[in-house]
């Protein structure tokens, strides 16, 4: 997740702007006109489709970051605070403004560096300075953003920002003669991540270490995607609905120690649930190690966010760090077979040994970054029955004909979920789309999609969201609908409840959301919960209403709506409230009997429902055996008399009947 190096598994070469394939919300295939792609991807922002608004607060503390409204003008010098804090701004063609604040009184430079140079979806590879963002524009990695800090007289080094709405990778890069340090990439002191102790890390001995800012969405970027990275990356509110991420000490398969495993536990972890959870393995890129995941790709949050909202199950994260092969800087210490094998033979049982979490491969999920989804394919090779879900981002697994003959042999007709996505700066989906048609041609399910983003953490952080929320375990084990059937007349205005039950795991929500199929009048409609209105000028002869899960859109159940005309025997309605007058403010019990006009042993009993009207007040009744009891208030009516309509809606046997029955006083 190095901005400043070509990546393994990147398009390399011209990079140009490709239309976004989103998920669900916003699923856009690639075209090979640049042109097309544009304006694709304009339509493509615009129309997406978002699950939930995120809340912007006044006042937060998110790690490193302060979130606080623009100060007015004060007499004396505010205290001056470490770290990054993000300020509401007017002015700021985002609407925020980020302040970094970095002391080192013995520097004689200090600069601001990150993935925070633009690139526009809509002219390819021309680099943009933060103050010249505008909707359209995406903060990038590949290019380091540089920008000096200025020195006050205590020593503190700052500079102020606009950015948009996500988390953020920046770091510093510092010269002081007291340590040493000449260009010195460090990440903020400031701030509270959690990190392996000591230099042993790869990002630390690379000096290339990361951190992240945090930034809300205001309403003036206009955007989708910032609005919907804005709810999942930012650090949720409630401190009791965080996660916690430790770093372990353990053994590679090679016998070396002082490596680190990064393990992400969900809030109200339970080591003795008696159902274990779920596990995702998470693995860098060429350049990173085991934070990557957990800081510039945002997992924590994200899950967090995620978790809170019922969309995933409780999941523990763990990601490795893959340089373990020698001591080398580039591509030799990280060796994808003995990564693969040491993931599998070493990793899986510590992680199985110490925590509550899955040992079946329907439980388990792979998953990488660059250089890490490529080491993918040393995973699904050789171990292809260990791991259900695999996520490739921006990292390619490289696979022939025999290996997907092998994969498919050896998981037959279990499930298998292959993801692959990248930026839309690096490049198209040709390649992923082609991988996932090989999965698909031997029965499995495969996905690609596109995010606004370069080869960088941001990205990784997008597409995990995708992955995570979409197509892992959601947790949703089936739905139904109830009633399953109803038999229902035309010409009539009927109104009738349906119920959704979900059966879901411990945590997931069972929201639902209602449609209606094969209406005809525009007039049938269905609410949110469930709650259907056929107009009486319906003339479709059948309805399907749908309900699907929210979490797990491919969890779905229907019922059948039957429309038919009605009957053609006449019925004789007799409706009579005792007594005829009542003081203001009273009741009247109105009886209602709806019987055949001729009656013999085989008339059937009359079915449907009838609408009373009163002081123009309409309430619709279900008939209990041909009758029904209404009940009448007059509050707030005035002294008079008011006639009672009582309209039949007919069934099946029976043809309506509308009709003016007495006449009530109010005295």
């Amino acid at each position: 997740m190095n901005s400043a190096r070509r990546h393994p598994g990147s398009a390399g070469g011209e990079q140009r702007a490709l239309s976004c394939r989103f998920p669900k919300q916003m699923r856009i295939r690639p075209r090979e006109e640049t042109t097309k792609e544009n304006a694709q991807m304009r339509k493509a922002i615009g129309r997406r489709r978002l699950r939930r608004a995120v809340s912007l607060l006044a006042f937060m503390s998110l790690s490193a970051v302060g979130i606080v409204a623009a100060p007015a003008a004060v007499a004396n010098e505010a205290a001056t605070v470490e770290g990054a804090t993000v300020k509401a701004d007017q002015g700021s063609p985002t609407g925020y403004t980020v302040e970094f604040v970095y002391r080192n009184p013995n520097a004689t430079q200090v600069r601001l560096a990150g993935d925070l140079t633009l690139l526009d979806v809509f002219t390819g590879t021309t680099r943009y300075q933060p103050e010249a963002w505008q909707t359209g524009r995406y903060h990038a990695g590949g290019t380091e953003f540089l920008r000096d800090m200025t020195r006050d007289s205590n020593g503190n080094w700052s500079v102020s920002l606009p950015l948009h709405a996500g988390g953020l990778s920046y770091w510093y890069r510092v010269w002081d003669p007291t340590q040493g340090w000449v260009n010195k990439r460090i990440w903020d002191p400031a701030s509270t991540n959690p990190r392996p102790p000591g230099q042993s890390s790869f990002r630390v001995r690379n000096n290339d270490v990361l951190d992240a800012v945090y930034v809300p969405y205001a309403e003036k970027q206009n955007d989708p995607v910032l609005k919907e990275r804005a709810e999942y990356e930012l650090p949720i509110t409630d401190p009791a609905k965080r996660g916690t991420v430790k770093y372990i000490p353990y053994t590679t398969i090679l016998g070396d120690g002082g490596h680190y495993l990064g393990v992400y536990l969900p809030a109200n972890y339970d080591a003795n649930r008696a159902e274990p959870y779920k596990v995702a393995y998470l693995a860098h890129g060429i350049f990173g190690d085991e934070t990557d995941f957990m800081v510039p790709a945002n997992v924590p949050n994200i899950l967090d966010n995620m978790t809170a909202k019922g969309e995933i199950e409780p999941t523990v994260v763990v990601t490795m760090g893959n340089h373990f092969t020698g001591t080398s800087l580039g591509f030799a210490s990280y060796n994808q077979t003995n990564a693969a094998n040491n993931l599998v033979q070493t990793i899986l049982p510590l992680i199985e040994e110490n925590y509550n979490v899955s040992t079946e491969r329907d439980g388990r999920a792979y998953a990488g970054f660059s250089y890490g989804g490529m080491t993918g394919a040393h995973v699904i090779r050789g171990y292809p029955t260990t791991f259900a879900f695999y996520g490739h981002f921006s990292g390619n697994p490289a696979l022939s004909t025999q290996d997907y003959d092998n994969v498919a042999t050896a998981v037959g007709n279990d499930d298998l979920f292959v993801f692959l996505g990248n930026g839309v700066f690096e490049g198209n989906l040709n390649a992923q789309n082609t991988i996932a048609n090989n999965f698909r041609a031997r029965g499995y399910t495969a996905e690609t999609t596109q995010v606004p983003g370069a080869h960088d953490g941001m990205t990784a952080s997008q597409l995990f969201t995708i992955f995570a929320r979409d197509y892992l375990w959601s947790g949703v084990d089936s739905v139904s609908v109830t009633p399953a059937t109803e038999n229902l007349t035309k010409g009539w205005n009927w109104v009738k409840q349906f119920t959704a039950n979900v059966t879901t795991n411990e945590g997931v929500s069972g929201a639902v959301t209602w449609s209606v199929e094969g209406a005809n009048s525009a007039g049938t409609t269905i609410s949110a919960d469930g709650l259907l209105s056929v107009a009486a000028n319906e003339t479709a002869s059948a309805l399907t209403v749908v309900a699907t899960s929210v979490v797990d859109p491919t969890k779905a159940a229907s019922a059948q709506v039957t429309l038919t005309a009605p009957g053609t025997a006449r019925v004789v309605v007799k409706a009579k409230a005792a007594p005829a007058s009542v003081v203001r403010g009273g009741t009247f019990t109105l009886n209602v009997d709806v019987r055949a006009q001729h009656q013999h042993k085989k008339a059937p009993t009359v079915t449907g429902e009838i609408a009373v009207t009163f002081g123009g007040t309409t309430q619709v009744v279900p008939l209990t055996d041909g009758a029904a009891v209404v009940t009448l208030p007059t509050t707030g009516l005035p002294a008079g008399g008011y006639p009672v309509h009582v309209a039949y809606s007919g069934d099946s046997t029976y043809t309506p009947d509308t009709a003016v029955h007495q006449h009530l006083r109010v005295r």
